[in-house]
């Protein structure tokens, strides 16, 4: 840095919002009985309905289903105990869990609907987000306009000192150029809310559930310094 130049320290903050492009649906299966039999037997005829529905997504051409899993149904027991403190008989419990994570949104809504009416299924979440290729890509789409930002910052500094030119010197994450923190994270991409849209009729004449989530927030810093002169 010569006599006559100064240095410029300052940050640049970029924020889009994007639409997710995966859904992933969380489906429990619970079932008891005062047997082992009686909880196994629906809970194993629910997987399979469930299975069945899954299958055929999978068999389109073009699958709105990305993939999906199945934990092995497990079986448990407990005895419980009356007010009076005495020993019940024993409750036979089956359970599973399975997921399904879909590309396509326009198939979610009509999977629930049909997933939930299969006895002893619940659906327990619905997960919206952003695959790791494509939420790199939106991520560097921001961190570019962070660092249009950072410049944009020093060039109004530079000509408020009343200097002509300016350059970048360096520029870093957040923290290693020694300026303050953030108050809030480089990066917000949470679980977004979702909608229920107008519901078009289905196959069979019902109306069918469509879910539209909302968009992803991603938010990018970045610490620049230049040299004015």
């Amino acid at each position: 840095m010569t006599q006559h130049s100064i240095a410029i320290t300052v940050t640049g903050h970029a924020e889009r919002e994007f639409t997710p492009n995966r859904c992933t649906v969380r489906l429990r299966v619970h079932t008891d009985g005062a047997t082992h039999e009686a909880a196994a037997e629906p809970a194993t005829a629910a997987v399979k309905a469930v299975t069945d529905l899954v299958t055929a997504l999978r068999d389109h051409e073009n699958s709105p289903v990305k993939r999906w899993t199945l934990d092995q149904v497990q079986h448990s027991r407990h005895r419980p105990y009356s007010r009076d403190g005495k020993k019940r008989q024993w409750v036979y419990q089956s359970s599973a869990s399975i997921t399904v994570t879909f590309t396509d949104f326009r198939a979610v809504g009509p999977f629930v609907t049909r997933a939930s009416e299969v006895e002893a299924v619940n659906v327990d979440h619905l997960r919206w987000w952003v695959s790791r290729k494509a939420e790199a890509k939106r991520l560097a789409k921001v961190r570019h306009l962070a660092v249009l930002d950072a410049i944009e910052k020093a060039q109004g500094f530079t000509e408020a000192l009343g200097f002509g030119t300016f350059h970048a010197v360096a520029i870093a994450d957040p923290g290693m150029l020694g300026v303050a923190p953030p108050t809030e994270p480089v990066r917000s991409a949470g679980a977004p809310m979702m909608r229920a849209l107008a519901a078009p009729m289905g196959v069979d004449g019902e109306p069918e559930l469509v879910l539209e989530p909302d968009r992803i927030t991603i938010s990018a810093d970045v610490e620049a310094r230049f040299e004015a002169s």
